[in-house]
């Protein structure tokens, strides 16, 4: 009888393939604009990317096309075109919101006791950090925001903006002498009165807790931020 011999198992290799996406500098310079992602001046940074074919995760040779994109160098966020497109159709959205506001300025003119063109205005030109020009409206026209809340409490936003507590109070206030149960100056007026230096905390608790009875958004966060802060200072 013959014996079998064992068979003998051959050594084997394990090949280790697949594909990965590259990065690289988009040889652009940064383009200094406002990001449309977080709404700050910050540089859109150029920057290139590529699909490569890989070997043991080394990269061998590519299998795409190379493709441009920018990046926030403030919130990181990524744009899928080249840096340059990206501020021309930023610029192009400025300027239709500038004619769009001398077209209610305009409006305004004809109307001045309108308080809803106003507040509109006034939001428009926040929305561009033209605060000034926000400011600037509400002076031209008082009889439009001396009629509104609303309006009293966008132009407390717009100073709030400009870090200049002391007029967003006094316009927050007057909003909520018109309106005690008005959730948005009361959230503000808390805000203001967490910002400040030194904080006036008592007073931030206060406005925090009337804006959550208004069920104004995000008030529930202010209260407790207000309240820990109290807390630590106890």
């Amino acid at each position: 009888m013959k014996v079998k011999k064992p068979l003998r198992r051959r050594a084997g290799f394990i090949f280790l393939f697949g594909s990965r996406t590259l990065v690289s500098a988009g040889g652009e310079p940064p383009v200094h604009t406002h990001c449309p992602r977080c709404g700050h001046e910050a540089d859109l940074v150029s920057k290139r990317y590529r699909h490569w074919f890989t070997f043991f995760f080394l990269p061998v040779f590519p299998i795409s096309a190379g493709k441009s994109f920018c990046q926030c160098s403030r919130c990181g966020a990524q744009f899928q075109i080249p840096a340059e497109e990206l501020r021309s159709r930023v610029a192009d959205a400025d300027q239709h919101q500038a004619q769009q506001a001398i077209v209610l300025y305009n409006s305004l003119r004809a109307s001045p006791a309108n308080s809803v063109t106003l507040n509109q205005l006034m939001a428009m030109y926040a929305s561009m950090k033209e605060y000034d020009q926000a400011i600037s409206a509400a002076n031209d026209f008082p009889q439009a925001l001396q009629a509104s809340e609303q309006c009293m409490a966008t132009l407390g936003r717009v100073y709030l903006a400009q870090s200049r507590h002391t007029e967003a109070l006094n316009w927050l206030d007057q909003a909520i002498t018109r309106n005690p149960q008005f959730g948005e100056a009361q959230y503000y007026k808390g805000l203001t009165h967490l910002l400040m230096i030194p904080s006036d905390l008592p007073r931030a608790i206060s406005a925090a807790r009337a804006a959550r009875n208004a069920a104004y958004p995000n008030a529930d966060a202010l209260l407790r931020d207000a309240e820990a802060k109290a807390r630590e200072s106890a």
